[in-house]
Parts: C-alpha cells; sequence; structure tokens
C-alpha cells in the first residue's frame, strides 16, 4: 500500500475534554449491561467443576440432577457433541471428556428455570475421578519426569520460540560491561466489574444470536464455529454494554458453554459465572520468569540483548503464544539495540488458563527490562534517564525485527515527566537524606513505555478497521463500528470525530450496539487497536459523507460545491451565511430522491507499511507505536514494611489526542493496576491446585484510600500514517508503572526486588536480610 500521509487539521472539538455520550445514563443507572437482559423464557445455565487440579474422569452420573423439578438438560462431555477450540491451539472441549486439567475445569452442565434449581442438580451428579499428579509451578513443568497434562505437547511446551538477530555471542565477547539479571511476574486477576457471560439463542433455523459481554465480537465468531461444530455465518453475537474487559474478554468458554445449553434446552440460556467462578475459571495475566542478558559500552550505548523467558499458560493455551511473542520483543521498538536474541518456553501447568490482561506480555516485559536498565546506569555510574536518552528510537527508526516508528516522542515524554516531577532534584536530595532519616525513607524512580496501535500476528489478510455512518431522514447520525467499547470511551471517540468533521452537536450522533449482522467486518478492541483503526476509517467515512451533503446542498441552493462550507448542522454558504441548507433538509431531500435511501460515510483504513509477520517473525506489526514515561514517588516505613506511592507523573505520546477527559481517565486506571500489580495483586493456589483468595475480601485491588496523586499529560505529537493522527493509549498507559515504582524503593531503601508483589512482608523481610548482610560486611 502506497504510503500516505495525513496532515493535522484545525479542530473544534477534537483535544478538548468531553464528557462521555453515555456517562449521565450509567452513573443513574439507566445504562442496561448484558448481565441485565433477559429474554421469554430464559433459562439459567450452571456448570459443575472439578475439585482436583488433574484427575482422569472414571464416571459421571446425572440420572438424579436430571429428576430435579424445573431442570431442562443435563450435558456431560460423554452426551454432546463438541470439539476442541482454542483461539490459537485447540487444546480445549467445553466439557471434559476423559480428564480434567485444573480446579475449576468443566466437567457438566445443567440449564434450569433458576438459579436454585441448577444448584441443586449440580450437587446431584456423581462423578468418579482417578486423581493424577500435577504440575503446579511453570518452573517443575519441563522437569524430567513431571506429569504430562497433555498428551500432544511432550514436555508440557505448547510453545517454543527462539527469534534470533545478529551474533549475539560476539557482542558479548567485545562488550565493555555485560548484565544479568533475573525477574519475575505473578498471575494477576482483570477484577473487571463484570464477571464473564453471556445469554444465548437459537432460532428454527439453526441460526444462535449470543448477547455477550465481548471485546472481539465478530472475530471470535470463529472461534465459537469450531467449539460448537457449525458454520461462522450461522453465528451473531449482539455485544451490549459491558462491564469491562481489561483482555480477557476476548474469546471465552463461557459464550459457547452457554450456547451449548441453549442448543439442547431449545430455549434461551443465560450463563454467566459468579465472582469466585470468574477468580477460578477466568483468563488471568500470564506469569512470566525473565532472564535478561545485556551488553554495554563505557558509553552507555546499548549493544545487544539476550533474553529468555519462560511463560505459565496454566491448564489450556488461550492466547497464550502472541502473549509470549509479545514479551519477546515487542519494548525492543522503544531503544535502538543492533543485535537481540529472544527465546521462550510457553508451558503448560494444572492452574487456571492464562490469557489477555492490558499490555498483553509487554507489561511483564517492562518491568524486567526497565528495572535492568537502573542497575546497568548504576553500573556505569550514569543517570536513568541518561541511559535511555543514549539509547532511544526516533521517528524512522527501523529495529532488527523491521518494525518502524513513525512519530515518536519518547523522548520528549521522558524530559517532560523529569520536568514536572523535579525528578533530578528529589533523587539528589532524598538519596543523601535517606542516609540520616528516621524510620521513613522516600525515593523516585523512572521507566519508559511502548505499545502498539494494532497488531498484524494475527490474521494474514486483514489489519485495519471500518466504520459505516448512515444520516437518516431527521438528519441524525448512526455510527456503526466493530471496535466496541467496553468502558474506554470509543463511542465517544469517534462521536467526536463526527462531531468535528460536520460541524455537528453530539446530541445528533447514536453508537448502536455492535450487532455482527449489522456492523462492518472487525477484529475487536485488543491489541490497543481500537482508536487507531477506528478513527483512520472514521477519517474517510466523514470525508465520504461531508462530499455527498456538499453536492446535495450545491443543487438544493444552486451554489458551486466550492462556495460552501459546513456549520452547526447545516451547509452555508461561504459568501452569504444566509443561504443555508440544514442536514435534516439534505437528509429528507435525499430520501425523496433516492426513494428510502439513507445518506451514507462509508470508511475504511489500512496502516501503509504494516505486514504479516513471515517464518522468522520479521516485518512491521503495526502503523503507529504509542510511547510514554512514568515517575514515581515511594515511601518506606522501615519498621513496618509498608510501601505508600505518593506521586505518579505520567506523559505519553499518543498522537493527537482525540478526547483528553477519556485519555486522562485510562491513564488513572492504567496507572491504578500497575499499582495493584506491583504492590499487592497476586492470585494464589494453595498445595491442592485451587485458587486460595478468589473473592475480594482476600485479593486485594487498589481502593481509593490507596491511589497516589496521578499528574497526566501529553508530548506535542501526530501520528501521520492514520486520519485525525491518533494513536493509542489503553495498554501504555499501565506498562511503565510498576517498574518506576520498583526503581523508586531501590531509591529510597537501596533494595531491588525481582519478583511481584512488593508487600510489607517481603518488605521487612528484605529490610532485615540487608541489615545482617551489612553486620557481618561490617
Amino acid at each position: 500500500m502506497a504510503e500516505v500521509r495525513f496532515e493535522k487539521g484545525v479542530y473544534s472539538v477534537i483535544g478538548t475534554k468531553q464528557p462521555y455520550i453515555d456517562a449521565y445514563d450509567k452513573v443513574t443507572g439507566r445504562t442496561n449491561y448484558v448481565s441485565d437482559l433477559s429474554l421469554p423464557g430464559m433459562l439459567h445455565g450452571r456448570a459443575l467443576r472439578s475439585p482436583y487440579p488433574h484427575a482422569r474422569i472414571i464416571s459421571v452420573d446425572t440420572s438424579a440432577a436430571e429428576k430435579i423439578p424445573g431442570i431442562k438438560c443435563v450435558l456431560t462431555g460423554k452426551n454432546v457433541r463438541q470439539n476442541k477450540w482454542g483461539p490459537v491451539t485447540k487444546d480445549e472441549y467445553l466439557l471434559a471428556v476423559d480428564k480434567v486439567n485444573f480446579v475449576g475445569d468443566e466437567v457438566a452442565a445443567v440449564a434450569g428455570v433458576d438459579e436454585e434449581a441448577c444448584e441443586e442438580a449440580l450437587s446431584k451428579i456423581k462423578v468418579e475421578y482417578e486423581e493424577l499428579p500435577a504440575v503446579l509451578s511453570m518452573h517443575d513443568a519441563m522437569k524430567e519426569g513431571a506429569p504430562v497434562i497433555h498428551e500432544d505437547f511432550p514436555g508440557n511446551v505448547n510453545h517454543h520460540f527462539d527469534i534470533p538477530r545478529g551474533d549475539i555471542e560476539s557482542v558479548f565477547k567485545n562488550a565493555y560491561l555485560v548484565h544479568e539479571g533475573e525477574y519475575e511476574t505473578q498471575l494477576e486477576y482483570q477484577a473487571y466489574i463484570e464477571p464473564m457471560g453471556g445469554i444465548s439463542t437459537w432460532d428454527s433455523k439453526g441460526n444462535l444470536t449470543i448477547y455477550a459481554g465481548i471485546q472481539t465480537p465478530t472475530w471470535s465468531r470463529n472461534d465459537y464455529a469450531v467449539a460448537l461444530g457449525i458454520p461462522v455465518e450461522k453465528i451473531r453475537i449482539v455485544q451490549p454494554y459491558f462491564g469491562g474487559g481489561f483482555g480477557a474478554k476476548l474469546s471465552q468458554q463461557v459464550h459457547p458453554l452457554g450456547a451449548l445449553l441453549a442448543k439442547y434446552a431449545e430455549q434461551p440460556v443465560r450463563f454467566f459465572l459468579d465472582r469466585i467462578e470468574d477468580f477460578q475459571c477466568g483468563l488471568p495475566r500470564v506469569p512470566m520468569y525473565f532472564k535478561i542478558k545485556t551488553a554495554w559500552d563505557r558509553d552507555g550505548k546499548y549493544l545487544g540483548k539476550r533474553t529468555y523467558i519462560l511463560a505459565d499458560n496454566g491448564a489450556y493455551a488461550s492466547y497464550g503464544a502472541p502473549i509470549a511473542l509479545t514479551a519477546m520483543y515487542r519494548i525492543n521498538i522503544m531503544y535502538q539495540v543492533p543485535v537481540l536474541h529472544s527465546v521462550c518456553d510457553l508451558v503448560y501447568t494444572n492452574k487456571v488458563p492464562t490469557g489477555c490482561f492490558r499490555g498483553f506480555g509487554n507489561t511483564q516485559m517492562h518491568l524486567a527490562h526497565e528495572m535492568h536498565l537502573d542497575e546497568v546506569a548504576e553500573m556505569l555510574g550514569i543517570g536513568a534517564d541518561e541511559i535511555r536518552y543514549r539509547n532511544l528510537a526516533v521517528p524512522g527508526y527501523k529495529n532488527p525485527h523491521g518494525w518502524k516508528t513513525n512519530s515518536c516522542e519518547i523522548k520528549q515524554c521522558i524530559e517532560k515527566a523529569i520536568t514536572k516531577s523535579d525528578y533530578h532534584a528529589k533523587r539528589d536530595k532524598l538519596t543523601k537524606k535517606n542516609e540520616s532519616a528516621g524510620d521513613i525513607k522516600r525515593g523516585i524512580g523512572l521507566a519508559g513505555a511502548v505499545h502498539v496501535s494494532g497488531n498484524r500476528s494475527f490474521i494474514k489478510p486483514f489489519e485495519g478497521g471500518a466504520v459505516l455512518l448512515r444520516m437518516n431522514e431527521q438528519g441524525k447520525v448512526y455510527i456503526y463500528s466493530n471496535e466496541p467499547d467496553m468502558g474506554q470511551g470509543i463511542r465517544t471517540t469517534l462521536s467526536i470525530c463526527v462531531a468535528d468533521a460536520l460541524k455537528l452537536d453530539l446530541d445528533h450522533i447514536c453508537v448502536p450496539d455492535p450487532d455482527t449482522n449489522i456492523v462492518p467486518f472487525g477484529l475487536g478492541c485488543f491489541a490497543s487497536r481500537g482508536t487507531y483503526m477506528a478513527t483512520g476509517a472514521m477519517h474517510m467515512a466523514v470525508a465520504d459523507m461531508r462530499a455527498k451533503l456538499i453536492k446535495l446542498a450545491s443543487e438544493m441552493l444552486s451554489l458551486p460545491e466550492d462556495e460552501l462550507k459546513l456549520e452547526d448542522g447545516s451547509v452555508v454558504s461561504v459568501k452569504d451565511p444566509s443561504k443555508r441548507a440544514s442536514f435534516a433538509e439534505l437528509a429528507w431531500k435525499h430520501v425523496c430522491d433516492f426513494p428510502g435511501q439513507h445518506i451514507l460515510g462509508i470508511g475504511h483504513f489500512t496502516p501503509a507499511g504494516v505486514e504479516y509477520p513471515d517464518e522468522t517473525k520479521y516485518n512491521n506489526v503495526s502503523g503507529g507505536y504509542a510511547f510514554g514515561c512514568h515517575v514515581a514517588e515511594v515511601e518506606v516505613n522501615t519498621k513496618t514494611g509498608q510501601i505508600k506511592v505518593s506521586n505518579i507523573y505520567a506523559v505519553h505520546d499518543v498522537g493527537q489526542p482525540i478526547n483528553r477527559l477519556a485519555l486522562e481517565g485510562q491513564l488513572q486506571g492504567g496507572i491504578a493496576q500497575g499499582y495493584g500489580w506491583a504492590l499487592m495483586e497476586h492470585l494464589k493456589h494453595n498445595e491442592k491446585g485451587r485458587v486460595a483468595n478468589a473473592c475480594f475480601l482476600d485479593y486485594q485491588i487498589p481502593t481509593a484510600a490507596d491511589i497516589p496523586q496521578i499528574d497526566v499529560d501529553f508530548a506535542d505529537s501526530f501520528e501521520w500514517s492514520t486520519g485525525f493522527g491518533a494513536k493509542s493509549i489503553g495498554e501504555c498507559a499501565t506498562n511503565p508503572t510498576a517498574p518506576a515504582i520498583l526503581n523508586a524503593i531501590y531509591n529510597a531503601v537501596g533494595i531491588r526486588f525481582k519478583e511481584l508483589p512488593i508487600t510489607a512482608e517481603k518488605m521487612l523481610k528484605a529490610l532485615k536480610e540487608k541489615e545482617k548482610a551489612s553486620k557481618v560486611r561490617g
């Protein structure tokens, strides 16, 4: 595709702070979320789940359950037609057939008139198991003699990746400094407001409709079609409002399982996980272990990097492979590193299946790499900011993987964050003060970040977005897009673009719920693609509608097209503003001139210079790369071990901001999640393989009382590869938070923690060990 450079326009609404168009209905309780919906004749679905992490199913007796009043069907893996499915690896049944692989694996499912009948039926199902040895640690999964979880994957390795770029051994041999570090991240639950679920119904012709809380309504139909053994065109997904996703709500087990119940019950079925089930059976963040070895010259120039990653898939693959690949190389577009070698083993364990979480593997790598950079800077005797400045990517940089930046303001992000936080003055002052301070030690630290705006490594022939605009006969504009809103505000983002380009009030713009029978084809919202792709397509769609409005007005007003402009919901003469035609008048004229046809604006967008990776994982996968920098200030109480983050300064390169209010909200939410990941959150399994803290009483997430003061700002930037010039923010908002906090902790107490989360107990233990070691040396 030929390179197209979009120019920055003059905007009146774009770049301002606009309340979400649906905010009033949400805060007043008028919004219907997917869990609020009900269909006539609707049944309720529940699943019987394995109490063992690894066991063979000897028998399942459902006879007593089938006799419970109100129960319409009872399903097991042996009495239904189903196929193994999965978004990458086809390794999971909707209902286990011969074996269960984690505590929570679905063994049977029931549909009944209410939840009580379902619960009673589940209690009557008798299952005989033969318990098998389990693998509960990714570090044990590949050991000789470890129990095999999936027979098709000996050694429990789902994927082994090896991506060399250059002669790394020669680089290490000739480097001034070689540094190696190890780091590890934990299971983290997404903690969205509304658990996974949906409502399924079949018509008399075998067509399935699922009302689903899902991030990828069109694309997930392909996965569900495999699981259910039906053609994709038989599946329709309607995506109403749903209570957050943060990556977990791409393809989900709960939707096709609910559909299976609805098929056999021959009635609509509502199937939602309760909160405990969501903890036990959702798709939390993939835990990863990193060993990073880097090479440097005397002046702090990055010469090369070798990375080994061990990633924990849990019981089933889900999106583990692309998540692992992302961890291997995404950060390599932020720094100019000429030689790279990445190796990863993605392994199965008998724990909850893992999946997508805001940052998608990149967050885990940022934690390891941004701490590693600070370690190297200290060894070389240069500042943490300076080592980054000397190695940052610049506009037009092409890295060893074939990735290429367009706009790139990471240096500006770091400079602004340092200035806003008064980083250097505070760091010098705190370093001296902590030597003589009392129990409270203070520190400051920074970390950079990068993320894609879309990722062309999922579907070879397609990457892009499409938007359809329809102006009805009253002049109201409807937006149809397959980049769905999961709370991030994309309905408002697209409405702002229409309002600015067509000079139309936001009250005259509507965004219906995505329905795969109506909206253009699209991949949905993941890989931070929504704003970049959808506004790119919107730029063409509004231009198409604008041209049609101008042409209609030219005919109606008998004026040349080049003497007309759009203003306040009308087409107006540039020379004589009294000569005008409202959109309502033009829309009615169009409906009458072309009987029944509304004015349409059709837009599509494919980023130029983006290619599907070849067999060596080489080629540019994203049109726009977003960047950011966070600076964190912490206080550590050396008597209690408590850590307080007092301030976080965040500056991001998002290209042209569309809605500053939404961007600030995304940053605040991303920082809150990064804070929780660094200091609180850890989804733990006990020795029997059961999630030990499967509720919000036991699983800590940050509250308003925990969140530090957050100061956000944006770089002066414009992403010329897409219409309106916007890049992503969703995942990049989280990526640098945890490493910035951990670097600040080191500045405060001189201890580098390599494994998350950093709790008060871990801090006290580390302080005592440091004191003991100091006495030994003294």
